[in-house]
């Protein structure tokens, strides 16, 4: 089992690179970075959130998060909201700029995802996907949420 995991996380690894160099391409006049467009996309599918929960969802540190927000920010793709759970952590939302983008980049992407040759069908990238999210669960986390105060 040892040798399939390591040729398993051998693979995630070559796709996490592939999927870099296509975002780049794909994206490449586009205002926002590759993390900046994983917290523009955390926004769309989850809607308002504060830094340390987008933190806390991506397995990231605060300031790794807080460093794409500031960008995205100055870029008028986000705003602050009040957020009543806690008076000096805001939450953070899309602008319309900001949906048109993901839209605009989700569009992109959609039109190569169905040109793809791929030999698999949507039952099989779902096993796939439960089977990287077990990897991922089993896996320790320095970022234990149970030792952070909820800031949502």
């Amino acid at each position: 089992m040892l040798h399939e995991f390591l040729q398993l996380i051998d693979e995630v690894r070559l796709l996490d690179h592939r999927l870099v160099q296509i975002a780049d391409r794909l994206h490449r006049d586009e205002p926002v970075s590759v993390s900046e467009r994983a917290v523009l996309e955390f926004l769309l599918r989850n809607g308002p959130t504060t830094v340390p929960g987008i933190a806390r969802a991506r397995h990231v540190t605060r300031q790794h998060i807080q460093i794409g927000v500031n960008a995205l920010l100055a870029g008028g793709l986000i705003e602050r909201r009040a957020n009543p759970a806690h008076a000096r952590s805001p939450l953070l939302s899309l602008t319309e700029a900001g949906r048109q983008l993901m839209e605009t980049m989700q569009g992109r992407e959609g039109e190569l995802i169905s040109s793809l040759p791929l030999d698999a069908d949507a039952e099989d990238l779902a096993a796939a996907a439960r089977v990287l999210a077990a990897v991922r669960n089993a896996l320790p986390s320095d970022n234990d949420p149970s030792t952070e105060k909820d800031e949502r």
